[in-house]
């Protein structure tokens, strides 16, 4: 009884197996029956349409005018040209005829306008024999002079020429500077004046101060030739250099 069972279920399996297969195969008929007959339906061209496109340009649109009238109705006064006026028409003053005689106008020299304008009733002459003409004032020309020099003193530059020394001290070396063999340079500030003499000594830079004393006692001594702007003598600020050496 089982073998029988078992027999009818693999029958039953078959049959399905077929009947799924016929049921494919039919509707694959079925479609293919269909896209036959739409192909056979459509009728296509045996030649290409001679076609072509006509560019169309389309015009700008036009903005319609506005209703009612501009500036509410009042009209624009126009400019009226303004008239020329007709050249004045000048009068001939040239006589018709030529006279037979004609009298020299007398010349005007220029001693007649100079007695014209002392009309005024001064005897004095005018003008002196250094004057130009069209020229003013009174008095001689200004001579070439030099401009004046200053009282204050000035140091050398520029045209300020510089003092040129006459008489030189050497100063004294300082004993303990000596004894340690010690060289040093001091340079002194002074103003020197009209006569030459020195005044106003100090000191702008010293190597040792044991120099510095020695340096201005001995400056104060020495005699210039005096320094002089536009070759007037002058007071000048000027700069000495005293160097202390040891000599052996």
């Amino acid at each position: 009884m089982f073998e029988t069972s078992v027999i009818r279920a693999e029958v039953v399996g078959e049959r399905r197996v077929r009947m799924v297969t016929l049921s494919f195969a039919f509707h694959g008929l079925v479609v293919i029956a269909i896209f036959a007959a739409s192909i056979r339906s459509i009728d296509f061209p045996t030649s290409s349409p001679r076609e072509y496109a006509i560019p169309i340009f389309a015009l700008p649109p036009t903005i319609p005018p506005p209703l009612g009238t501009p500036n509410g109705g009042h009209k624009q006064a126009t400019p009226v040209p303004a008239k020329q006026k007709a050249p004045a028409a000048t009068a001939n003053m040239a006589p018709n005829t030529l006279p037979e005689h004609v009298t020299p106008a007398a010349s005007t020299t220029p001693s007649d306008a100079t007695t014209n304008a002392d009309s005024g009733g001064s005897d004095q002459p005018k003008g002196v024999p250094w004057g130009t003409k069209d020229s003013i004032g009174d008095g001689p020309p200004a001579a070439n002079t030099a401009p004046a020099t200053p009282d204050v003193p000035i140091p050398v530059t520029g045209d300020v020429k510089a003092p040129v020394v006459i008489h030189r001290v050497s100063p004294l070396y300082p004993r303990l500077a000596l004894s340690a063999h010690m060289n040093g340079t001091v340079v002194v500030e002074c103003i020197i004046d009209k006569t030459g003499r020195i005044r106003d000594a100090r000191v702008l830079t010293s190597s040792s101060p044991m120099f510095n004393q020695s340096a201005i006692d001995a400056v104060e001594q020495w005699q210039f030739a005096p320094g002089t702007l536009y070759g007037n003598k002058i007071d000048t600020i000027f700069d000495l250099t005293v160097t202390f050496k040891v000599t052996m």
